[in-house]
């Protein structure tokens, strides 16, 4: 942080003439931060005005370049005469990130030119390949007919499985074998007895 004395003596940052000696030797310190912020400390006898407002002695007043500063009420602070740190600061800060961003440009252009070309696979290697991926082609083929073959197999074998466990059905022509055959002389039958007629007697 930087601090700017102003007054009428010779010694200050600042003088301001003054021939009534109104003004004080040292009236006032302005203080600026690195990044720019500003504070004004009143040390006068006849005080210091900030926008037409007297401010305490020995005590910060934060302030601006649009602020209109007024010592004893005799001359006005010239806003030319004080430094503008905070504009040299982002002078610097843009300077470096400017500087930064070049060489990061030069990097990648240079990067980008001297990098090695992807080698391309040669002749030999895409032979190789080839062979490759048609026996993988070869060997998923025969395995798919495998897998169809084995499933006809399995279902004929199933299907003769069922058949030989079923009944056998009862043909008709054996049906009537088992039956049982009829005689084919008539019984005969039991003569029934003659009722007998009574026998007369002579008389």
């Amino acid at each position: 942080m930087k601090t700017y004395s102003i007054g009428r003596d010779l010694n200050c940052d600042i003088v301001i003439n003054d021939s009534t000696d109104v003004i004080s030797r040292r009236h006032a310190l302005l203080n600026i931060t690195p990044s720019g912020k500003m504070t004004i400390i009143d040390q006068s006898s006849n005080g210091t005005y900030v926008n037409g407002i007297k401010i305490s002695p020995n005590v910060p007043v934060p302030v601006t370049r649009k602020d209109t500063i007024s010592l004893a009420h005799v001359a006005k602070l010239d806003w030319a005469l004080v430094p503008d740190e905070g504009r040299s600061m982002k002078y610097a800060i843009g300077g470096a990130a400017g500087i930064l961003l070049l060489a990061c440009a030069a990097f990648g252009i240079n990067h980008f030119v001297n990098q090695p070309e992807t080698p391309q696979p040669s002749s030999s290697t895409i032979t190789a390949t080839d062979s490759l991926n048609q026996k993988t082609k070869k060997l998923a083929e025969d395995s798919i007919k495998k897998a169809k073959e084995d499933s006809i197999k399995k279902t004929v074998k199933d299907s003769i499985d069922k058949a030989q466990k079923r009944p056998s059905a009862t043909t008709p022509t054996q049906e009537k074998r088992s039956r049982k055959k009829p005689d084919s002389q008539p019984q005969k039958e039991t003569p029934k007895p003659k009722p007998q007629t009574p026998k007369r007697v002579a008389g």
